[in-house]
This record gives structure tokens, C-alpha cells and sequence, in this order.
């Protein structure tokens, strides 16, 4: 049956084959549970079909038909000489239909190109499966070569590694010990199923080969004692039991299942001669006869495929079996550790586990199974395990229950415990109680699966945690993040090196804290929010910078100091966060929260939380809060955004498009980016829209400086936050120089106002008139519009710095009417288009003595006589004028040669266009009976405009006089929110007023105050308005806010005039009313005819009575007779 070269090579085999030495220790290689006394009853053994001796294990197996493929490996492997060298061993030799099957099952695929060429992570059988191991090596190398790409080094090492781990597969196929017969049959007494010892001692990898042999075994692993602390690997055997499908198994798992059974023994080759009672019978073969005799037939087919010989037994076995995988590969497949698997990577173990559960040695795990993690934890915390960082969360739990060594480097079998206490790799002290094999209890718990072999350990399987009793899986905001679905915003912390600062486990307790030990609150957007921002591409919310710098910032705006509770929350409250920037000083970025009347009504529903009732930076709030130590998490809709540049925040805002145009006409854009810690005070598009004529000159090339003056005017150098506003006033510098004054009414609700100071350098205007003359403070419109360089609030007028000079001549020049501007310089009036003050001489050769103010008739005594006592405005202010000024349209349908050519008259045009502001301004019926047309003004002038207008209002003009009746101006409203102006008493042939007569009211424009120079103050010194506690001090302040400013700006308009002037533009010139003959002496003419008309019909009246009563008299006379009668 076996050729002649086969034969030879098995024995050269046998005297030159290399063994696989090294020192063991020997308590470990006793076989266990392999002494079965039984008594045999002693009869004659005469069935030809069982072998009970041959000369070597070897010699078995070649008589075996079936045995053929195990026999080659053996060969190919090396582990003839092996089997030759062990004085007692059992083989479990698969048959030859058994590895035909393992191999189909097997047998590796086909590399394809790209797959690694790391040669020890590839099993024994190639991809010629079977077939290349009946081959010699040499002919298998020469054909791989030939077929292949790789050099003959590869294969050669390929080659190698193959056969080494074959050498490991049939070790496990080995015992270093003969089994006794009573080992394969079941008995009545006892266990029957029972933990054999195997050669093969599990290594990773394979050692090199010493350059001397070492002494030893040759089945011992060179370099060490293998993965199970010198010790072979364990394998169970159940002994062949009385039923009639029963053969008995090898290779069984804890509760006897899943085995590869005993072979029947069909292919022994039958001997002819019967065999003679031999002397030199080992033990065993005289126990294993003995066994045979007293067993029936039935008992006796069962042991067929059993056969002993002088230095051993081959069991033949109808399967292959697999080496147990490491007890990584084990918690993978284990069906009760499902969950485990799915929660741990096995890349790289998190301490305090081993670095692997493949190769590192002699480990005992006590694994949870699947029903103890669904009882011990709930949906949050199972949601922070199946997280991608919640495997540190496995690994505190899982070392409750990791042992490296019991005793000196021993693995944790259940027959080796006994009782004892073991430390856990966490610390945790195991109570391990053992009656025997497949009986295990942990701190009083029973295993519900007890030894699970791996490679380099043991699992047993229980059904709850091993861990301290104070065990907090959440224990720091990193993992209660993680939990609550949040694992992407921890990953840009970590990425960004401020998990460790913010939501890493510290202290005691686990939690991280700040300073104050106050814990943090965290604002944490959910995966699925930044899920929806890749998805839109950074559309929604802020983008996520890739910079770690940024990204820290971004972070950092998402944490505030200390753990605010939502009872602490209030609508419009500024919150500071951790980001904290140069650009602000240093300080930090705040944030704005808004709470719905909702929630400020029940504070205590902390599920109507969720229901966006409050918003962090206009993120909603995804669900309740969660508490974390002294920590607080909120989850938001979006991520955050911090505050853009001031421009940009500006731009978004449409309100505010005149001041950002205004900024870059005034090329102030870059300073206004970058200046850090300030506060602009914004105007709204409104507020310099009522400047009129003043915005247009300012926008003008040659307005720019005064432009940069008032854009610096509104911006403080220094951060200033409505909340943190103190009632009161206080002073602020700004970036233009000079002092703006900011305050704010008390109240529930107090408004926040700003203002000019009483005091400017080069300007004196008492102790509380504002020092731009302006007739209102500006109010803050809408705080808060949050920068990375500090805050905008939004205004509704301008702030105009005192020493921006706004003349008529400029308002002018911004309304581009250049004509009257000429005719008055031609009328020797220009110094009312520069504001200045008049001399004494151009007041007379004008004519305008006691028309105006003149500032020469207010003596220095007047003005220092009461230092105390607060001046009047005609002391501190010269003399103002409002200009109607028409359109150089307006002048192309006049005769204006004319006024060119006659001096007088053009003077006279140009004065009725002045009204001077006098305490005679007004009409002089204004206060009389007469008031129902010339009345007084009730409101101060609108902003922008240099007088009030009202219907029926009459202001004098340069040209009123008590010899000129018709130089005062009326007013009529339109009903459209405009105004007619027109001369007062003209008459002409239109309906109301005649051409030339009336005009219509355009846009205006107000011209800044001009304080009086000589005016001395009471202090040398230039001081602001003080705050509410200095006036009570000095007697002041006793009025309420409103009052007092209501009563300054009284001050500031009188007689319907503010102190500064101004233009009004008209759309027709005023032609100075010349009545005729009639209207002036009309009257009297009237009177005159009447009275003569009346005299004369008296006359002929009298005439006629006179002349009827003569005529009657001469007519009467007596007739005849009556005298004689």
C-alpha cells in the first residue's frame, strides 16, 4: 500500500528531523482526569476487527486506508520524528474524507491585486489546497515560483510560515500522554465529559529558530512559554456513552455540545494472524483489552476507530479539529457577547485592559454577557457606549473583570481556581469560588458559561457587571456629550486640545471644573445638526474651520463659565463665554439669550425647555437640559456662530446701510474692522435721513473730514454692554477725541439716552445745555448687535460732535443751489453764510440795527455778575439765522438782472429769506386775542429742520419793520406732511397767494450752534455732566430726567428757533411784496366816497324836503266867504 520512497523518507524523518525545543515546567504537563480505575473482568478477546497492539503510532496510522492525507502532514510538518521521540501519546487523527471537507470549507481565495503580502497572517492551507501537501516541498516551491510574481525568498518564507502553523494545528490533534480506555467511556459515577491537555502551546507568531537547539520537550515553543503561561492548550473530550448514536467526541464546548465525533473505524487494514499474548504489552494495552472483554458487541463497534500501540493511541475522529481562536476572535462570535463585541474595536485597548485580546498572554476574563449590559445601563448610557468614544466607557467596565495572571502567570481555568481572590486590572477584588470543573461563582454570582478555551486565556461568561459599587459610567461631560448623541461636537474639542480643559474627567467626582469650581455650561449642536450643515455645505450655522486656532474659538463661544441653571435664565441676558480675544480687549464674547413669556412664566417645566422657549444665539434648545456634576449641557439646533466684524454684523442689519455707506465714503473701513473693544452707536438709515442737507454735504468730497469726525463721534473706546449700564450719566471717550455722554433713566424698563457734554474744548455752553445744541439726546433703538470687537446699538438720530462746524454756507454747497448763495454774498451778507458774527458796521450800512442781536450791547459785567447763576441762552449763543433758499430754478423765471443792477432791491430780496433768531421772531399778536392766526409755537423744531413749522405759524424776517408791513413769513400745512411759506397780507390774482407770493417747502438742513467765546464759565476747567449722585449733592437732580431734558430743550428752540439756524429750501422765490395805490390808500378813498355820498343824499334829501314844503305853503288859501263866515 505505501511506496518504497514513502517509507524512506518517513525514516530518514525519524533520525534527522529537527524538534521544537525549549525548557517547560512540568506540574503543568500531567494529563488530567486520565486515571479511570475501573475492574475488568478478565475475558477472551477473539474479534478479528479490533487491533489491540502494533508497534508504533505511526505504524497504526499507515494501516489505515483513511489516514492517508493525516500521515503526509504529519510528514510535511515534521512531527514523525516528533510521535518517535514522545514515549506516550494520543493522536486524534482526522480522516481522510474529514480534511477533504475542512479544506473545501478552508481553503483560502484567490489574492487579488492590492491585497497584503504579510505571509504570517495567512493560514497553513494555500490556495492549491490538499493536493500542494501531498506534494514534497521542493516540488511545491518550483511550482509556486513558476506560477507566481514573487521571488523564491518570499515563497521560501511563505513556505515556512505555512508549515509551522500546520505544526501548531496538529499539535492540537496530540496529547503528551496516552489515554486510558476507561477515558473514552462514560461511566454511571462522576463527569463525562472530561479537559484534556493538548501539545500545542498557542504563540501570535512564530519564534525564530535558535542557532543551538535548546533542551527540552520538542513540542514546547522556542523563546517562551506560549500564550497560556506555559501550560498546552485545554480540550474537552465526552466519553462514549450506551446509546446507539453516541460514539463519544473530542473537542466539545463547556456543556458537551458541538464536538467531532469518534471514528467507526472502517479502513484499519485486518491482519491475518491472530495476535499472540505479548510480554512486553504496555498498561495501557493490557487495560485496553481488558476494557474490550467486557464490553458486548454494540460497545465494541464504538471503539473501532480506537486503536492503541506501544507508545500511544490514535483515536480516529470523522472531523478536523480548530484550534480556539484568541479570546478576541471568541468575543466576536460568542452569540451571548454580541453587545460586548459591538461596543469594543479591538485596535487598540483603552486602559486599564490589556493591549490586546489576541496576543497578550495568560488572561482569565469574567465577559458580560449581552443581559447584563440591558440591565445595568439605561438609553442614554448605552447611547454613550455605541458611540465612537464610548469604548473607554467598556473598557472601566469590562476590567472588573479582566485578570492577566492568576498566580504566577496562570490562566483562570475553573478546575485551577479553587477558591481564591483576584485582582481585576481595575483594581476590583474578585471573590472566586470553584467546586470544579464547569462550577464557577464571582462575588457570589454563578457563571452562566464557565471556561470558553481561547488561545491565550479563558472566558466565563456572567450575567451581570463586575464593578465598584460607586460606579458612574457619565462621569464627566465628555461622555454624558457622547451619550447624548453629540459625538462629532466632542471630536472637534478634542481635535481642537480643549476636551481636557472643558469636558474631561477631573478631580474626585470625575467632572471637570473651572476656577471657582463652578463647572461649565456647555452648548453642544447634535450630530444630526452638523450632519444637515455637510449636507448644505456649511449653509446653516457656522462654518467648521479646518485651523485649530479658529476652531478653538468656535468651541469656546459654545462653553460658559459656571452652570447655568435654566431658573437663572432671562430674556436678553448677555452671557460671557470662554472665548476670549484681543480684539476685545481680552474680554469675553458674550452671548445672547431669549426666553419665551412661556417659559418666564413656568420656570420649573423643564420639558417645555425643548420646545424652543429659549434660544442661545438664536439657537433653539433641542430637549431638557442635562446636568453632568457641576456641570449643565444644552443641545442646539445649530452651531454657533461668533460675532462677525462690525461691518458685516452692520450690513445684515438694513437699518443701518447709510452708516455703512457713510463709513466707506469716509474710507474708515479698515479702522472700523480692526480697532478692538468698541462700542458703536449706530443712527439708522432715519436718523441721517432727517439730517437733510446736512448728510448731503457730508457725503461731498470736501465734507469728508467733518464726515470721520461724526462716524468717530459714535463709536466709544471701550465696550459698553446695556445691561452693565449704570442708572445715571456717565461720560465715555470716543474715537473721535471728544466726551459723549451716556444715560440711562431708572425704571423697569429705563431707555438709554446719548448726548453731547455741557462742556468742549473751545465751546462753553453752561452748566447743562448739551454742547452741540441738539434739541434731544439720541435714544438706543435696538441694543446689542454683538461683534468680534465688541457691540453696535442702533440709534434713532445723529450725535453731532461739538466741534463740527455745520455753516449755512456748507448746508448750502450739500443742497448744489449755487444762486442764493452768490446773491447773498453780493448782498453784503456772507457772514451770515460763514456763521460768524456780524460787526457793527455791516449791521448799519444794512440796515439791521435792532433787527438782530448784536453781541457788543451785552456788557461783561451782565455776564459775570452771577457766577452761579446759570446764563441765558442769548448769553452763551450769538445770533442765528434760517435761510429759505429757492432752487436756481426757481431764480430762472425771475428777472434776477434786475436785482443784479439794483442794489436795494436785491437786498431786499435777499433779507426776506432771513429769519433771524430774536426774541421778536414771532408775530406780535402771538399771545394775544389775536392768536387764532399768529400763534406761538407748542413743539421744538423736528430733527434737521432749523425752526418749527405748524399751520397758521408767522415768523418775521430781515425785511419786517414798522415801516414794512409785508415782511413776515406765514406757514400753511398741506395735509401731505408739507409746507407752504408765503408773505403775510400779500395779495395777488391766484386763489390763495399771488405768484411769487408762496412757495413750497423742500428739504432742510440745521446748522451747528455758535457759542460766545467771551463767555466765561464759572471753572477754569472743561467738565462733563456730572452723574445723578454729584447734582443731588449740589442741590441738582431733584426733577425727574425727562422733565429736566424737556425743559432744556426749551431752552434750545426758542421762539420756534434753534440756536444754530439753518436752511429751508423752496421751491419759489419770494418776491417782496409791493401793494398798489388802491390797497394802500383803497380805504380811504372808499371811506371818503362814502361820507361824501351820504352828505350828499343827506343834502338832497333836505334839499327836497325844503323845497316840497315851500311848494306847499304857497299853495294853500282860504276860499271864498270863509272869512265872512
Amino acid at each position: 500500500m505505501w511506496s518504497p520512497g514513502l517509507i524512506v523518507s518517513i525514516v530518514l524523518a525519524a533520525k534527522f528531523g529537527l524538534s521544537q525545543q525549549l525548557a517547560f515546567s512540568s506540574s503543568y504537563n500531567e494529563p488530567q482526569n486520565s486515571s479511570h480505575q475501573q475492574h475488568i473482568p478478565q475475558i477472551d478477546l477473539t474479534d478479528d476487527d479490533i487491533s489491540t497492539t502494533a508497534e508504533s503510532i505511526v505504524s497504526i496510522l499507515s494501516s489505515s486506508s483513511q489516514h492517508t492525507i493525516t500521515l503526509h502532514l504529519l510528514q510535511r510538518a515534521k512531527c514523525i520524528p516528533l510521535l518517535a521521540h514522545i514515549g506516550n501519546a494520543t493522536v486524534f487523527a482526522p480522516t481522510d474524507q474529514a480534511w477533504n471537507d475542512w479544506a473545501d470549507k478552508h481553503k483560502p481565495k484567490p489574492k487579488e491585486q492590492g491585497d497584503s503580502d504579510d505571509v504570517e497572517n495567512d493560514g497553513w492551507l494555500g490556495e492549491g489546497g490538499l493536493e500542494e501537501w501531498l506534494k514534497s516541498e521542493e516540488d511545491v516551491l518550483s511550482l509556486r515560483i513558476a506560477q507566481g510574481e514573487e521571488t523564491e525568498e518570499y515563497q521560501r518564507r511563505l513556505m515556512d510560515n505555512q508549515n509551522w502553523l500546520l505544526r501548531q494545528h496538529l499539535l492540537y490533534h496530540m496529547l503528551n500522554y496516552t489515554l486510558s480506555p476507561s477515558a473514552f467511556l462514560a461511566s454511571s459515577i462522576g463527569n463525562n465529559i472530561t479537559i484534556e491537555t493538548s501539545l500545542l502551546y498557542p504563540l501570535d507568531e512564530e519564534p525564530k529558530l535558535p542557532p543551538t537547539p535548546e533542551p527540552g520537550p520538542p513540542w514546547l515553543p522556542r523563546g517562551g512559554e506560549g500564550l497560556l503561561g506555559g501550560h498546552g492548550q485545554r480540550i474537552r473530550l465526552a466519553k462514549i456513552t450506551g446509546s446507539d448514536s453516541e460514539r463519544g467526541s473530542i473537542g466539545v464546548d463547556w456543556n458537551g455540545q458541538n464536538g467531532v465525533e469518534f471514528w467507526d473505524g472502517k479502513g484499519w487494514e485486518d491482519n491475518d494472524d491472530k495476535p499472540d499474548p505479548n510480554p512486553n504489552k504496555t498498561d495501557s494495552e493490557i487495560e485496553w483489552t481488558s476494557t474490550l472483554m467486557m464490553l458486548n458487541e454494540k460497545e465494541r463497534n464504538k471503539l473501532k476507530g480506537i486503536r492503541y500501540a506501544r507508545n500511544g493511541v490514535v483515536v480516529g475522529i470523522e472531523g478536523v479539529l480548530d484550534i480556539p481562536p484568541s479570546i478576541e476572535e471568541t468575543i466576536r462570535t460568542h452569540p451571548s457577547l454580541k453587545y460586548l463585541s459591538r461596543l469594543l474595536t479591538f485596535n487598540a485597548l483603552p486602559s486599564p485592559l490589556p493591549d490586546s485580546f489576541a496576543t497578550s498572554p495568560h488572561l482569565t476574563i469574567f465577559a458580560p454577557s449581552d443581559e447584563a449590559f440591558s440591565s445595568a445601563f439605561d438609553d442614554v448610557e448605552k447611547g454613550y457606549l455605541e458611540g465612537p468614544y464610548g469604548e473607554e466607557g467598556t473598557a472601566r467596565i469590562l476590567a472588573g473583570g479582566v485578570v492577566l495572571g492568576v498566580g504566577k502567570g496562570h490562566v483562570g481555568w475553573s478546575d485551577a481556581l479553587g477558591n481564591k481572590s483576584l485582582e481585576a486590572t481595575s483594581g476590583l477584588d474578585l471573590l472566586v469560588n470553584s467546586s470544579g470543573p464547569g462550577q464557577l461563582a464571582i462575588n457570589g454570582t454563578n457563571a452562566q458559561t464557565v471556561d470558553i478555551f481561547a488561545s491565550n486565556g479563558v472566558i466565563h461568561i456572567l450575567p451581570n457587571l463586575l464593578i465598584p459599587e460607586n460606579f458612574t459610567l457619565l462621569n464627566s461631560a465628555e461622555k454624558m456629550l457622547l451619550s447624548l448623541n453629540a459625538t462629532r461636537f466632542v471630536s472637534l474639542l478634542r481635535s481642537a486640545n480643549l476636551s481636557d480643559a472643558y469636558i474631561g474627567p477631573s478631580g474626585s467626582d470625575g467632572h471637570r471644573k473651572n476656577k471657582e469650581g463652578e463647572g461649565w455650561t456647555i452648548l453642544a449642536p447634535t450630530d444630526d445638526v452638523l450632519d444637515i450643515m455637510d449636507k448644505w455645505d456649511g449653509g446653516w450655522g457656522a462654518p467648521i474651520p479646518h485651523d485649530a486656532s479658529p476652531l478653538a474659538a468656535l468651541l469656546q463661544y459654545h462653553i460658559l463659565p459656571g452652570r447655568l441653571l435654566p431658573l437663572d435664565i432671562k430674556d436678553g441676558m448677555l452671557l460671557g463665554t470662554e472665548l476670549k480675544a484681543s480684539s476685545l480687549g481680552g474680554g469675553r464674547q458674550r452671548l445672547r439669550v431669549d426666553v419665551s413669556e412661556r417659559f418666564q412664566r413656568d420656570r420649573n417645566d423643564w420639558e417645555a425647555i425643548g420646545e424652543g422657549e429659549i434660544r442661545f444665539g438664536g439657537a433653539t434648545v433641542l430637549g431638557r437640559p442635562v446636568k453632568s456634576g457641576k456641570s449643565i449641557i444644552y443641545l442646539l439646533s445649530s452651531l454657533l456662530s461668533p460675532p462677525d466684524d462690525v461691518l458685516q454684523t452692520a450690513v445684515s442689519d438694513l437699518q443701518l446701510s447709510t452708516f455703512i455707506a457713510a463709513v466707506y465714503a469716509a474710507e474708515l473701513d479698515k479702522a472700523v474692522k480692526r480697532t478692538p473693544a468698541t462700542t458703536y452707536f449706530m443712527p439708522r438709515n432715519r436718523a441721517f435721513n432727517q439730517l437733510g442737507l446736512t448728510m448731503r454735504y457730508l457725503l461731498l468730497p470736501e465734507g469728508k473730514d467733518e464726515l470721520r469726525k461724526v462716524i468717530k463721534y459714535h463709536a466709544v473706546n471701550e465696550i459698553i454692554y446695556s445691561p452693565d449700564v449704570e442708572y445715571g450719566k456717565k461720560a465715555y471717550t470716543t474715537l473721535e477725541g471728544g466726551m459723549i455722554v451716556v444715560d440711562r433713566t431708572k425704571g423697569k424698563n429705563g431707555s438709554i439716552s446719548l448726548r453731547s457734554p455741557t462742556k468742549w474744548e473751545g465751546f462753553d455752553s453752561g452748566e447743562s445745555l448739551p454742547s452741540n445744541g441738539e434739541l434731544r439726546s439720541a435714544r438706543v433703538w435696538h441694543p446689542e448687535a454683538l461683534t468680534n470687537t465688541g457691540v453696535i446699538h442702533t440709534i434713532d438720530s445723529v450725535v453731532m460732535p461739538s466741534d463740527v462746524k455745520i455753516t449755512i454756507a456748507k448746508l448750502i454747497r450739500g443742497s448744489k443751489q449755487n444762486t442764493m448763495g452768490d446773491l447773498m454774498m453780493r448782498a453784503g451778507l456772507g457772514w451770515i453764510l460763514e456763521g460768524r458774527e456780524p460787526a457793527s458796521g455791516e449791521m448799519s450800512i444794512k440796515q439791521l440795527k435792532g433787527l438782530i442781536e448784536d453781541d457788543d450791547d451785552s456788557s461783561d459785567e451782565d455776564d459775570h455778575e452771577d457766577k452761579d447763576k446759570e446764563p441765558n441762552v442769548e448769553d452763551l449763543a450769538l445770533p442765528s439765522y434760517t435761510l429759505l433758499v429757492p432752487t436756481d430754478k426757481a431764480f430762472s423765471r425771475i428777472n434776477l438782472t434786475h436785482y443784479l443792477n439794483d442794489k436795494e432791491a436785491l437786498l431786499d430780496l435777499v433779507k426776506l429769506h432771513i429769519i433771524p433768531s430774536t426774541a421778536s421772531s414771532i408775530s406780535a399778536g402771538t399771545g394775544t386775542k389775536d392768536a387764532g392766526k399768529n400763534k406761538e409755537p407748542i413743539t421744538p423744531p423736528r430733527d434737521g429742520q432749523p425752526i418749527s413749522l405748524d399751520d397758521d405759524l408767522v415768523y418775521k424776517t430781515l425785511l419786517s419793520s414798522d415801516k414794512n408791513k409785508f415782511g413776515e413769513l406765514a406757514f400753511r400745512a398741506t395735509g401731505d406732511n408739507s409746507f407752504i411759506v408765503g408773505i403775510k397780507g400779500a395779495r395777488g390774482n391766484g386763489k390763495d397767494i399771488g405768484v411769487g407770493n408762496s412757495a413750497r417747502i423742500g428739504q432742510t438742513g440745521r446748522a451747528t450752534v455758535r457759542w460766545k467765546k467771551n463767555h466765561v464759565s464759572h471753572t477754569d476747567d472743561i467738565h462733563l455732566f456730572e452723574d445723578d449722585h454729584e447734582h443731588r449733592k449740589r442741590g441738582k437732580g431733584k426733577k425727574d430726567d425727562r422733565d429736566e431734558e424737556d425743559e432744556e430743550s426749551k431752552r434750545l428752540w426758542k421762539d420756534g428757533m434753534t440756536l444754530g439756524g439753518g436752511v429751508l429750501m423752496i421751491d419759489s422765490v419770494l418776491i417782496p411784496y409791493q401793494p398798489s395805490w388802491f390797497s394802500r390808500w383803497g380805504w380811504l378813498v372808499i371811506t371818503l366816497s362814502g361820507i361824501g355820498v351820504v352828505i350828499l343824499i343827506a343834502a338832497v334829501s333836505m334839499g327836497w324836503w325844503l323845497m316840497t314844503r315851500e311848494k306847499d305853503e304857497n299853495q294853500y288859501e282860504p276860499l271864498e266867504g270863509e272869512e265872512e263866515e
